[in-house]
């Protein structure tokens, strides 16, 4: 399951992704990252058998959790099937299938939001 991770900038120097990984022993992925001087925030992919231990830990250490259910919102009525998306996507979310229109794999989905600045048409957006 993805989460989305913010730290307060007083927390940057913690290795408390580390410590989480040490204390549950969850094969923890960051799929993604950015952290600066304010703040950093990472989507990070959790197995489902760890996940309310992970999302336990991190709160207790004064990192914000959001379990994301859905990662991105598809308007398929807007969609034109140009592919726009799969061109961009590099994690290879958007596929077209036989009929050559567009599908997605919304699992693979990093909240990269390249995807969402490619649409012509404004059919994606990343959900809050």
């Amino acid at each position: 399951m993805k989460m989305l991770l913010r730290f307060p900038s007083y927390l940057h120097e913690e290795p408390h992704i580390a410590e989480v990984i040490l204390e549950t022993g969850a094969k923890i992925n960051i799929d993604r990252a950015n952290v600066d001087a304010v703040r950093g925030e990472l989507i990070i992919d959790v197995p489902r058998d760890n996940v309310e231990r992970v999302a336990a830990l991190f709160r207790e250490k004064g990192v914000e959790v959001r379990k994301l259910m859905k990662l991105i919102a598809w308007d398929e009525e807007r969609c034109i099937h140009c592919g726009a998306c799969i061109s961009v996507c590099p994690t290879s979310v958007f596929k077209f299938d036989s009929s050559w229109n567009v599908y997605l794999e919304e699992e693979k989905c990093i909240r990269c939001e390249v995807c969402v600045k490619a649409c012509p048409l404004g059919a994606l957006a990343c959900v809050e």
